[in-house]
């Protein structure tokens, strides 16, 4: 007979920590194979000072830790026994774990321990350190997380539903009695339910003290769940018909949304194809729910044809929102978003139902960059929500604060600070959960800090942080606005440290997040403070390599980016790189006074001149920004007397504000013209880098990219493989800081590595003039 292989022994830290609370009594509570006894025996580990209990009698002296394994053994007397040793024994610390909560005696003042199968996180683990190739998520929605069953399931290497079920049914002590049978075809249970399905009025204690199932909180009320192993064996015994099991799950999903469940009526209704009940579930809880259990509802969703998903948008937009968490399927998310868009144009309702599908619109532009990003649609909502009756309002019901957020997002991110204030104020008048109260509040902050009055975008940050937000809200999707307001605030004091560690809670999450460039910005204006521009500005690029293909240059957001990397640029001293932000009509003020600050580092005062003069500066930020370079450009006029005031007018925004980022990037000449106005002047920016070393293959590669882009020509011409050109071109591209090959011989142009003299800015323009100079056409 083969060995039995050794077992897997998980550290679980965050029942551990639960057990070494200093509560005097604490209870373990779970069902049959939850693990308590095993979590009992790590706790007793390197413990002197114990005593173990498993058969139900207290002993008569007891110091130090009492610890008992089976609590349901205990009789009244026993109990009595524990009362009289803690009252003796003051120090005592008791430790059991019990199946139900109904054997532990009323006023006994236990601390409870619940939820004791697997996290995800947990299973994918133990799959690991098995060397299993088990799909992780397969086993734990099977098992529910059940310890002894995700073990069992991966211990036998099932791999199909079929087998997996087999698995769990030989698990179970007894199945449910077959007159009950109906009540393992749902996965949760109420009274109500299962007065509905003919079970008597016993079920669930009998259930509960047999160790056949626990308690959960669903959507805030309480439902209960037989074990997977339970179910599987009374389902295999009782062999209802698919049809028959089809129904039961539709009556249970109708039964359980009536009575307010969320997740359980989702499942239930998803299971019996009741697409109808899913909507509505959706509409009434929808993002509490994604954001509590998305795993469990994408798994439940994940059947469900797309063709057929085109009716119900909202169905589509939330598998989505799913999925775009989850790396690996993003190629799919974008199919779902795209089918959320289609159906919402197509899909009929009332009021309350169109402000819900326009805001479904507004998410769905701003996630895939279709458009105005959802602006539109964001405001149709927001219009349609200012004028619903009461009655109308009512059938939201929690949705109304997930709505406001997410239509401030959108209006945010269009560049509507104003507009998006406002719904932020709405959402945090209308919440009815943490979460959006938490991104509301995030929201209020970037817009003030956005804005420059960094005081007011304090006491949101301040109120924010003086609550205790759990941590899985606190730094995933719902607190990444206000961490990103902290880094901001942190930059202006120019404290890089703090700046880097407020975003670097949610930094784990910048592959599917959409507030990624905001994040970037932050990370990159960090790196500034820390002295690290160059290694700030390859950290933006390979971010925007990677998340920025849905932003196209020309947009808002991949403008502001440019304005970001220009920055890091300047910071550097790479004035040539700098140089390639040029501004446009459409471009935001931020932007605008990014291209005037380099012009004025190019020594193009006319050009910066006629930037300034067409600006409408909005806020403290951009008004401080504007005195910074008019008082510069005034001192090169000579009105020295102007200079002095507008450096005086910038260093009363600054001081009034806390904003330090306006002159953190100066000329060295310049920088004394604002001593004494402010507390602190950065150090000056050194503008002048070195023209980059190009071996003598690179500079004849150059030569050759300005006559064509063809890497067939150029190795026909020099006698070698197209790979030589690919390998010596990306070279040159990565020395001249180039993306294209209109970027390499603008920056070649600029350090005069073509022409052997320094110029300015060169564009696609001058590349073609440079050709026909040559007598060459551009391919």
């Amino acid at each position: 007979m083969a060995s039995l292989r050794p077992p897997v022994r998980l550290d679980r830290s965050r029942l551990r920590a639960a057990l070494d609370s200093p509560a005097p009594l604490l209870s373990l509570v779970g069902p049959v194979g939850a693990g308590a006894t095993t979590l009992l025996r790590q706790y007793a580990e390197g413990r002197d000072d114990l005593t173990w209990v498993a058969d139900g009698r207290i002993p008569e002296n007891v110091s130090g830790t009492l610890v008992i394994d089976d609590g349901d053994a205990l009789e009244p007397e026993s109990w009595d026994r524990l009362r009289a040793l803690r009252a003796t024994v003051p120090d005592l610390v008791v430790r059991l774990a019990v199946r139900s909560a109904r054997v532990v005696p009323p006023g006994a003042d236990v601390e409870w321990v619940r939820d004791l199968s697997f996290t995800l996180d947990e299973t994918i683990a133990y799959i690991a350190r098995r060397g299993s190739h088990v799909d992780p998520r397969g086993v734990q929605l099977a098992t529910g997380g059940l310890p002894a069953a995700v073990v069992a399931v991966v211990e036998a290497n099932a791999v199909d539903p079929d087998s997996v079920q087999a698995v769990l049914a030989r698990m179970a002590p007894a199945p449910l009695h077959p007159r009950n049978a109906p009540l393992a075809v749902p996965e949760v249970l109420t009274p109500t339910l299962i007065a509905e399905l003919g079970g008597g009025d016993d079920v669930i204690e009998r259930a509960e003290r047999a160790g056949h199932g626990e308690w959960r909180m669903d959507s805030g009320r309480p439902v209960f769940a037989l074990t997977a192993p339970v179910r599987a064996a009374t389902l295999a015994g009782a062999a209802i018909p698919p049809d028959a099991q089809r129904s039961i799950r539709h009556h249970a999903a109708r039964a359980l949304f009536d009575e307010g469940s969320g997740l359980g009526a989702l499942v239930e209704a998803a299971a019996a194809d009741a697409l109808d009940i899913v909507d509505a579930v959706l509409k009434r809880d929808g993002l509490a729910l994604l954001w509590s259990d998305g795993q469990r509802i994408a798994g439940a969703l994940r059947p469900i044809p797309l063709l057929q998903l085109r009716r119900w948008p909202v169905i589509a937009m939330a598998q989505a929102l799913i999925l775009n968490a989850r790396r690996e399927h993003t190629v799919r998310a974008a199919e779902l978003l795209g089918v959320a868009l289609l159906g919402v144009q197509t899909s009929q309702g009332g009021a309350p139902d169109r402000a819900l599908l326009r805001i479904v619109e507004s998410v769905a532009r701003r996630l895939m960059g279709v458009g105005d990003r959802g602006v539109r649609a964001a405001r149709t909502a927001t219009t349609i929500l200012d004028e619903l009756p009461p009655q109308d309002l009512r059938q939201l019901r929690g949705l109304r604060g997930d709505l406001h957020v997410h239509a401030g997002i959108s209006l945010l991110y269009g560049g509507h600070d104003a507009e998006g204030g406002a719904q932020f104020e709405q959402a945090l008048a209308t919440a009815v959960r943490p979460s959006v109260e938490l991104l509301a509040i995030g929201g209020l902050a970037l817009i003030q800090t956005n804005y420059g009055d960094l005081p007011a975008a304090q006491d949101w940050v301040d109120r924010a942080l003086a609550r205790p937000w759990p941590d899985d809200i606190l730094n995933e999707y719902q607190g990444s606005l206000l961490r990103i307001a902290e880094g901001r605030l942190a930059i202006e004091r120019g404290d890089a440290t703090a700046a880097a560690a407020a975003v670097a809670t949610i930094w784990p999450i910048i592959e599917t997040i959409e507030h990624w460039p905001a994040l970037g910005a932050v990370r990159a204006w960090a790196d500034i403070v820390a002295g690290r521009p160059s290694e700030g500005r390859e950290r933006l690029r390979a971010l925007r390599a990677r998340r920025g293909r849905r932003i196209g240059a020309n947009t808002r957001i991949g403008r502001a980016l440019d304005a970001t990397e220009s920055t890091l640029a300047l910071a550097a001293g790479d004035l040539v790189s700098a140089r390639r932000l040029v501004a446009r009509p459409s471009d935001s003020p931020d932007v605008v006074l990014a291209a005037a600050r380099v012009a004025i580092f190019d020594r193009r005062e006319e050009r910066a001149l006629k930037l300034l003069h067409g600006l409408d500066a909005q806020g403290p930020r951009q008004r401080t920004e504007s005195a910074v370079l008019e008082a510069i450009l005034l001192q090169r006029l000579g009105r020295d007397a102007d200079a002095r005031s507008a450096a005086q007018r910038a260093g009363v925004l600054a001081r009034t504000y806390g904003l330090r980022t306006p002159l953190m990037i100066l000329p060295p000449e310049e920088r004394g013209l604002f001593l004494g106005e402010v507390d602190d002047v950065p150090a000056a920016i050194e503008i002048g880098a070195e023209p980059p070393h190009l071996t003598v293959r690179e500079r004849v590669v150059l030569r050759e990219l300005v006559d064509t882009a063809s890497v067939e020509d150029i190795a026909s011409r020099l006698h070698v493989s197209a790979n030589t050109v690919k390998t010596q071109r990306r070279s040159l591209y990565r020395k001249l800081s180039a993306s294209s090959r209109e970027e390499a011989v603008a920056a070649a142009l600029a350090y005069g590595l073509l022409t052997g003299e320094p110029t300015r800015a060169i564009t696609a323009v001058d590349v073609s003039a440079a050709n026909a100079a040559r007598g060459n056409k551009t391919r």
